[in-house]
């Protein structure tokens, strides 16, 4: 256990460090009152002076992930597709960083300033793939629907991996009434969770573009 610091001496900074740290490492469940207050060497009465309850703690813990390193530069500038991949894929890639943070925000939304950042960055790449306000709202929740839907579904059991696949692999190889689905065998086999979200983000990409060029 951390030597027990001073009384008034923990900063609301250590705290989320500290924090972010146990999640990041053993997940949204080891991050408790308790488990951080001997992290950081403090009672959890100087802890609660900072934070009142686990669910305040864990909403500082998804607004300071989100505010740190959720929006890369690439994000920022450049073409709206390229910024959209960029933002979609950090999304991703952090989320499944940080387990259990994907199932609380499926439930609710991180309204915290790094929360509103990133729902801002979203829009504003909408906007700028020339969709009006009505298309680009629809395409926000798209957006949303996505990249968490895939993250949850990667964490908790995914219905386009190979191995929860083999079974009906094994059965399409001994029917002869599949011959269609033989010859896909090859690549169901091959394919990675990457891929099906870049293959998602393609389309994605698409019906924007086609929205955008036609009647919204």
């Amino acid at each position: 256990m951390t030597e027990r610091r001073p009384w008034g001496s923990l900063e609301r900074t250590q705290i989320v460090d500290a924090a972010i740290a146990i999640a990041r490492e053993e997940g949204l469940e080891a991050l408790t009152v308790r488990r951080l207050a001997a992290d950081v060497g403090a009672s959890r009465m100087a802890l609660y002076r900072h934070v009142p309850d686990k669910d305040a703690l864990l909403d500082l813990v998804a607004n300071e992930i989100a505010a740190r390193y959720v929006i890369p530069d690439d994000a920022l500038d450049g073409p709206w597709d390229q910024r959209l991949r960029a933002l979609a894929g950090s999304m991703r890639t952090v989320l499944r960083q940080y387990p259990g943070f994907a199932g609380r925000m499926m439930d609710r939304a991180n309204a915290g300033p790094g929360g509103v950042r990133i729902a801002e960055t979203i829009a504003d790449v909408l906007l700028a793939a020339g969709l009006g306000a009505e298309a680009a709202a629809r395409y926000y929740l798209i957006v949303v629907d996505l990249v968490f839907g895939r993250v949850q579904r990667e964490l908790t059991g995914d219905p386009t991996a190979p191995r929860r696949n083999a079974g009906l692999f094994e059965a399409a190889e001994a029917s002869p009434d599949a011959a269609r689905l033989k010859a896909l065998l090859p690549g169901l086999r091959a394919v990675t969770a990457d891929e099906v979200f870049a293959a998602e983000l393609d389309m994605l990409v698409g019906a924007i573009r086609a929205t955008a060029s036609g009647p919204q």
